[in-house]
């Protein structure tokens, strides 16, 4: 069995920014619990600020923002989240190289992931829309339904998306060798370095010399 794995940020969709705060952005807009968004906005707009001060690596503020994101929807059932999970990701524009590989792969019978620090309810959106299945930052949910506001599981980004797919693999017999990974930023190395074919996607400055390092291909 052969698998490729594609990153969602700036790898299988346009740019680099994270779809998170978009979906903070949705929740706002549409006036979704305010009186509980309100601080966490303010918390994370004072991290913003220390991260430009580079006290705080990006990958470090994108946890937490994950973990604030999962505060505010705490105490909700996932289902009533839907809508908004719906228009983040009509909000999103596909990389149409990326998206041409991975039909590629699917059309040559090849396992596709996307793996994302996303959270899994919303990752599972995209994973509809692209046809793959989708491992993400696993959101702690009750036997009722209900989210607890918390992550269930390792934050799904560098060593963590390595971690979630190997333990995805578990159940098949997977020729790593003849696999494909997609990345876009160094944190993506982790993954790439598991298969025989890495790409990094137009990639940022440290990915590319590792890639150069590794000889993965450049996909301008």
């Amino acid at each position: 069995m052969r698998v490729a794995i594609f990153d969602l940020d700036g790898t299988l969709l346009v740019g680099t920014k994270s779809v998170m705060p978009d979906l903070a952005a949705v929740f706002w807009r549409r006036g979704y619990r305010r009186w509980r968004g309100a601080p966490l906005l303010l918390i994370a707009g004072v991290v913003g600020l220390v991260r430009k001060l580079r006290l705080i690596s990006t990958e470090g503020y994108t946890r937490l923002g994950t973990r604030l994101i999962a505060l505010w929807m705490g105490g909700d059932q996932v289902e009533n989240l839907a809508p908004y999970f719906e228009e983040t990701v009509g909000k999103q524009s596909v990389r149409p190289e990326t998206l041409a590989a991975l039909r590629r792969h699917q059309a040559e019978g090849t396992t596709c992931l996307v793996v994302s620090a996303v959270v899994q309810p919303l990752l599972d959106r995209f994973g509809e829309q692209f046809g793959c299945t989708a491992l993400g930052t696993p959101l702690g949910v009750t036997p009722g339904g209900r989210l607890t506001g918390r992550l269930a599981g390792p934050f799904c980004s560098g060593a963590g998306k390595a971690e979630a797919v190997t333990r995805w693999a578990k159940g098949f017999e997977v020729d790593w060798m003849r696999s494909w990974a997609y990345g876009d930023t160094l944190p993506d190395a982790a993954v790439l370095a598991l298969v025989g074919h890495g790409v990094a996607v137009a990639p940022d400055a440290l990915l590319r010399a590792e890639a150069e390092r590794q000889g993965w291909q450049i996909m301008a």
